[in-house]
This record gives C-alpha cells, sequence and structure tokens, in this order.
C-alpha cells in the first residue's frame, strides 16, 4: 500500500495541475451518507432504485418515492462535508488537481469550495417541472410535501421507527397505502410532474455534461479515481477514455472495481486516509469546517 501511495504521489507531482479526480459514493459514505455497492450499501439491504421511466409513469410509484424522502430527505440534507471534500478542494486551490468530476449528488464538494467541478449526475437539493423547466428548492417542496400530507404522516408514520436511509436520499418505508398521498404538481403551470435535478437510473445525463466531461479527461495528464466501482457506463467511459489515450490512471478503492483491467496504480484504502497522507506528504494544511487542521494531526 505504502509504494502505490507513493506512485500516487508522483503522479499528482509530476503532472501538477493537471491531474483531474473523479469521486464515487466512498468520499460521501464517510459523511455517512450511504452507498449502492458495499456489503453495507443499499443494494445489500435489497434496495432496488426507482428508474427514471417508472417515476416519470407510476404514479404510485412517484407517491412511493416522494413519500419515503419524508423520512429520509431531512438526514440527507443535514449531512456536512468530510475530510475527503475538503482536502481535494484544498488540492485544487494548491495547484495540484485540475478539478473534479462526481457521480455524487450530494453537493458537498460544491459546499467546501470545489470550482472546477462537473455533478456528473445532478444534483439532490432542487427539484424541476417535467413539463415546464421552472426549479425551486427541494427544501421548499419537502416543506410543502409535509404540509399537505399532514394527516397521512400522522397515520402511517412512527416516531419510534428505525429510519433506514437510502442512497437515493430516501428512507425505506414498511407501508404500500399510499391512497390519499398528494404530489403536489410544478406551482408554475400548474400540471407538470416535480422532479428531482438527478439522473435516476435509466436516465440521461445531458450531452453538454458529458461532452464537457470528456473535454476535462482528454486535457488531463492523470486520471485519479477516488470511491467509486466505476460500475456504472457514465463513469467508466471516462476511464477508457483516459486509459485508451495513453493516460495513467490510478485508483483508491476498496474492492473490486470496473476499471481494474485499465489501472496504472490502485491504493486499497479508504478515501480519507489516503487523503489525508497525500497532503500530508505534500505538506498541504486542511480547513474542515471552521478548524483549521494539518493533515498529520
Amino acid at each position: 500500500n505504502e509504494r502505490d501511495l507513493w506512485r500516487i504521489l508522483d503522479m499528482i507531482t509530476v503532472n501538477k495541475g493537471n491531474t483531474l479526480v473523479i469521486t464515487g459514493a466512498g468520499v460521501s459514505t464517510e459523511s455517512g451518507i450511504p452507498d449502492y455497492r458495499s456489503p453495507e450499501g443499499s443494494y445489500s439491504k435489497g434496495h432496488k432504485p426507482l428508474t427514471h421511466q417508472e417515476f416519470v409513469r407510476k404514479v404510485h410509484l412517484r407517491k412511493r418515492y416522494w413519500a419515503r424522502s419524508l423520512l429520509g430527505w431531512k438526514y440527507f440534507d443535514s449531512v456536512s462535508p468530510c475530510y475527503s471534500h475538503y482536502a481535494l478542494a484544498e488540492l485544487e486551490r494548491s495547484g495540484y488537481i485540475s478539478g473534479i468530476i462526481t457521480q455524487n449528488v450530494d453537493r458537498l464538494h460544491k459546499r467546501v469550495g470545489s470550482s472546477n467541478l462537473i455533478e456528473l449526475h445532478g444534483h439532490n437539493d432542487e427539484v424541476k417541472c417535467l413539463n415546464c423547466g421552472y426549479t425551486r428548492p427541494r427544501r421548499e417542496y419537502q416543506l410543502l410535501l409535509e404540509d399537505v400530507n399532514s394527516d397521512w404522516m400522522e397515520r402511517h408514520f412512527s416516531t419510534s421507527d428505525n429510519v433506514d436511509i437510502r442512497a437515493d436520499g430516501d428512507a425505506h418505508l414498511e407501508n404500500d397505502d399510499f391512497v390519499g398521498f398528494e404530489v403536489p404538481n410544478c406551482e408554475e403551470c400548474g400540471t407538470g410532474v416535480m422532479m428531482p435535478r438527478v439522473v435516476f437510473f435509466g436516465g440521461s445525463i445531458p450531452q453538454e455534461v458529458k461532452d464537457r466531461a470528456m473535454e476535462m479527461v482528454v486535457k488531463s495528464d492523470g486520471i485519479l479515481v477516488f470511491g467509486s466501482s466505476c460500475q456504472v457506463a457514465s463513469v467508466y467511459r471516462l476511464g477508457k477514455a483516459a486509459a485508451d489515450k495513453g493516460t495513467k490512471v490510478a485508483m483508491v478503492n476498496i474492492g473490486p472495481t470496473r476499471l481494474d483491467p485499465l489501472l496504472d496504480i490502485k491504493l486499497e484504502a479508504r478515501c480519507g486516509r489516503a487523503l489525508k497522507e497525500i497532503c500530508r506528504n505534500l505538506e498541504i494544511s486542511v480547513a474542515e469546517g471552521s478548524n483549521k487542521a494539518h493533515a498529520s494531526s
């Protein structure tokens, strides 16, 4: 592991300013957000994520999604960035990395000041009308959901329930009776369905986002992936494009990944621990929240 760490440090140093970082769920699990594919992830608990087509076409499943969000969203919205988010932002400010492409929809990279950032799968803090395109903060929409469904919540939610948070930003719900549950339409056009501004499974990433991400990959001299199994095609294609171009690709992740056959370096470690060693060796101090602390602390 130490040898792989030194090889990653050498890549970052040699390609200073032109190493691109790609992040996955393994970065945000250290903030308390569940992932999908780890032994403790949503898939391991039998969670089947809602697809884009199901959300749009099936009213019952759309109601279930929003009902579950009434249990899970407040937790998802309350999480704070972890050391990894702050460290990556500091590596960008210090000129060691060129930018970040993230699979995560939690906006934690943005909250810590990462500037050259692509949120490949969107962001979960807004909702958008599928009819007219009107957007509003998700926090406002969640409050509206609570208001119009207060009686339903009183009947079906128990304050003693142990909430099982899922990676989608919702939570497991035993109840499957959504009679009387209301999902408010768009307040602008009056008829449109409101949907989180994330790319659901089976949905499409906007072409301009895909183009910009690929442009960042092509211009980079090194790719460093943190906390992703790269199973989804949108991320795998970026790593493969870099490898096909002859760009060095490194990975920090625990467990197998789809990119393994194409990797030049793989460090089996937690993202936070690896980044603490990287920042300590580069003599970069990392601010976590309001506290300034050196990476070696």
